[in-house]
């Protein structure tokens, strides 16, 4: 059985009606790794700017290693997304079709602006550029991350107010998934700072209200109204909100209970905290695990 495209594939969506699960495994994975990658490229520099840090030699390795990843994960979920219009698998897929089909969407063009601005995040991380490295990174990082929002559902809306709704909450969710991934290094290293923690927990309600508002934003121009809660789409959506709801209370329990301990010294504070936040990072993946898997579907199939 191949894949019932909807009739915004030829925008870029790759919206799936019926398919089985076994067809569209690759695309839900390529876009989960694409989105781990690309929301830690530009999360990491958000955090660091809002901390008033500087990237460490390590972790501008890391950057550069994390936008390779995003490049390569990008080019798969491309060929994926190429594939599924085409009514193909990847093995099936040929370069003339996937070529036609690049030049003929927004993927093509979504693709470029992508992989140029991977390319600007390792050469940011490699030259010495002193104090404008972080912001170019950032930049660069945020602008790769806000692509996706031309792709998907929003890319197949006709008006600028989801994509820009879109932009806005992977941003937010790039600045909580980077803090997460630097707090839980640094408690694996056991150089948690609680000062930063508390410090963060202020920008986190920032993002938090951001989410919130874009989330809901999204939902009701995906959806529509009434919409069809009996959906497959909704029950994941339902499991997105749940883990979201976990992040939340994980993080309160952070800031109110465990970095309070870990001021004063009790003994066994530093271990909480560190699987509190490897527990909230691990729910933060299954919110991008589910988000990866609502982009293929109808929501109101």
């Amino acid at each position: 059985m191949r894949w019932l495209r909807t009739s915004t594939a030829s925008k870029g969506n790759t919206t799936l009606r019926h398919a089985k699960p076994l067809e569209t495994g690759p695309l839900i994975a390529a876009r989960a790794v694409a989105y781990i990658a690309l929301l830690l490229v530009a999360g990491v520099p958000l955090q660091a700017l809002t901390a008033g840090r500087q990237l460490s030699g390590h972790k501008r390795t890391a950057m550069a290693l994390l936008a390779l990843l995003a490049g390569a994960a990008s080019i798969w979920w491309a060929l994926e997304s190429v594939a599924a219009m085409a009514g193909l698998t990847l093995a099936a897929l040929d370069q003339p079709t996937a070529e036609a089909v690049l030049a003929a969407t927004p993927l093509g063009a979504v693709m470029e602006w992508r992989l140029t601005a991977l390319a600007s995040v390792i050469v940011a991380a490699i030259v010495p550029l002193k104090a404008l490295r972080l912001p170019v990174m950032a930049l660069a990082g945020a602008v790769a991350l806000c692509s996706m929002a031309l792709t998907g559902h929003a890319g197949a809306s006709e008006g600028a107010l989801l994509r820009w709704a879109d932009g806005v909450h992977l941003l937010a969710a790039a600045l909580w998934i980077g803090a997460l991934a630097v707090f839980v290094a640094d408690a694996a290293r056991r150089k948690s700072d609680p000062q930063a923690l508390a410090r963060f927990s202020r920008t986190g309600s920032v993002v938090v209200a951001m989410l919130v508002l874009t989330g809901v934003a999204n939902t009701l121009a995906i959806a529509g109204f009434p919409p069809v809660l009996t959906s497959r789409w909704f029950g994941l959506l339902a499991i997105k909100i749940a883990l979201l709801a976990l992040m939340l209370a994980l993080a309160a329990s952070n800031r109110w209970r465990i970095v309070p301990a870990l001021e004063r010294g009790e003994a066994g504070a530093e271990a909480r905290l560190r699987r509190s936040l490897l527990l909230e990072l691990a729910a933060g993946l299954g919110v991008i695990a589910v988000v990866a898997m609502l982009g293929v579907l109808d929501p109101a199939g």
